[in-house]
């Protein structure tokens, strides 16, 4: 996230954990009195199979929205993160770094050479 220290320091930005629900959990229903009860099934029948919730922890960035032109306030950004992806990125920068300091050691060296003549 670009500028995370900066706005995290403001109040801009906060992190959490949140409960993502993918199916919720459903109760078994049984056919009762009264019920349209198809051919073949009787009072007391299971009429919907219970299943047990479908849920997953989901790590967020919450960052706070204002309209640039008013300055009223927009609902937040929130924004995913799956650890192993955020690790990805920060070994791609920092072997962006180890590069770019490479090429800033060339470049030294070539003006030091250029210098010295």
């Amino acid at each position: 996230m670009h500028n995370y220290k900066a706005l995290k320091a403001a109040g801009k930005v906060s992190v959490r954990k949140q409960k993502i629900v993918d199916r919720a959990k459903i109760d078994e229903v049984k056919y009762e009195d009264g019920d349209d009860i198809p051919s073949g099934f009787k009072v007391g029948d299971v009429r919907i199979h219970a299943a047990a919730e479908d849920s997953r922890e989901e790590l967020q960035t919450v960052s706070k929205s204002y309209d640039p032109n008013t300055g009223e306030v927009r609902s937040d950004i929130v924004t995913s993160y799956e650890l192993p992806l955020l690790a990805s990125d920060i070994a791609r920068c920092k072997a962006d770094i180890v590069k770019l300091q490479d090429i800033q050691a060339e470049l030294e060296q070539l003006e030091t050479d250029l210098k010295a003549l």
